[in-house]
C-alpha cells in the first residue's frame, strides 16, 4: 500500500478539504474491504455486499484519527 503523503497528512490535520477527501479515497477501498457481511441468498450462492453503517463508523474513525495525529520528531538514530 502506497503512504499518504506527509504534506497531505499535515493539511489533512488542518481539516483542508481537498486533503481529508484524498485521505479519505487514500483509504476507501480497504474500508469497503474490511466493511464486507457475507451471506446466502435463497438459491445457494454466496454474496456479499459492503455495510454502509459499519463504513460510516469506519469514515468517522478515520476522521477522528487525522484529527487527533500528533506530529514528533524522528529518533537520533533515525536513518530515511
Amino acid at each position: 500500500m502506497k503512504l499518504v503523503p506527509f504534506a497531505v497528512i499535515q493539511e489533512a490535520k488542518k481539516f483542508d478539504t481537498e486533503a481529508v477527501e484524498f485521505v479519505f479515497r487514500h483509504f476507501a477501498g480497504f474500508i469497503a474491504s474490511k466493511c464486507q457481511r457475507h451471506y446466502t441468498d435463497e438459491y445457494g450462492k454466496e454474496r456479499s455486499y459492503v455495510d454502509d453503517d459499519l463504513r460510516y463508523q469506519a469514515e468517522i474513525a478515520l476522521f477522528r484519527a487525522i484529527a487527533g495525529f500528533q506530529f514528533r520528531e524522528p529518533p537520533d538514530d533515525f536513518m530515511p
